[in-house]
C-alpha cells in the first residue's frame, strides 16, 4: 500500500500523462511530416513507448524505497514489500500471471536490488510490524 501512496504522493501517474501527451503531439507532427514512410513512423512509435516505459522504471524505485518508509512509519513490517518481489520473483515462471505487470514494472529482482541499496542496515533495527489483533482497537 506504501508503495502506491507514494505514487499518489509523487504525482507518477500524472507526470507520465503529461510526458506521453508531448510525446503523441510530437509523433503526430512528425508522422504528417512524414506521409507514406511507413519505417520511420514504426520507429517513432516504438520510441514513444519506448521513452514512457523508461519514466516508470524511475517511478516504480521511487515508490518502492519511499514505500519502505511510509510502511514502517506507519508500524507494518519493512521487509514486507522485499517478501512480495520475492514472491513475484520466482512466479515469473508463470510468465501468462504476471505479463502485464512486467510492462509497466521493471523485474522483481532488478527493485529488490534497487531496494536493498537503498535500504542498507536501516531498516536491520525496526521492530517487526503490529498484528492485525494489536493494530484494532475493540469497541466495547
Amino acid at each position: 500500500m506504501g508503495h502506491e501512496i507514494a505514487h499518489v504522493q509523487q504525482k507518477h501517474h500524472l507526470k507520465v500523462l503529461q510526458q506521453q501527451q508531448l510525446v503523441n503531439l510530437g509523433s503526430q507532427a512528425m508522422s504528417r511530416k512524414l506521409k507514406g514512410e511507413e519505417a520511420i513512423q514504426k520507429v517513432i512509435g516504438s520510441g514513444a513507448e519506448v521513452m514512457a516505459r523508461g519514466l516508470d522504471k524511475s517511478a516504480e524505485f521511487e515508490a518502492d524505497r519511499m514505500g519502505v518508509v511510509l510502511a514502517a512509519r506507519a508500524g507494518y513490517d519493512a521487509f514486507g514489500l522485499a517478501t512480495v518481489l520475492q514472491d513475484l520473483g520466482t512466479s515469473v515462471k508463470d510468465a501468462d500471471s504476471v505479463a502485464l505487470l512486467f510492462k509497466t514494472h521493471p523485474h522483481p529482482d532488478e527493485r529488490l536490488s534497487a531496494l536493498s541499496d537503498a535500504m542498507g542496515e536501516r531498516f536491520d533495527d525496526v521492530k517487526a510490524g503490529k498484528t492485525l489483533p494489536e493494530r484494532l482497537v475493540r469497541l466495547r
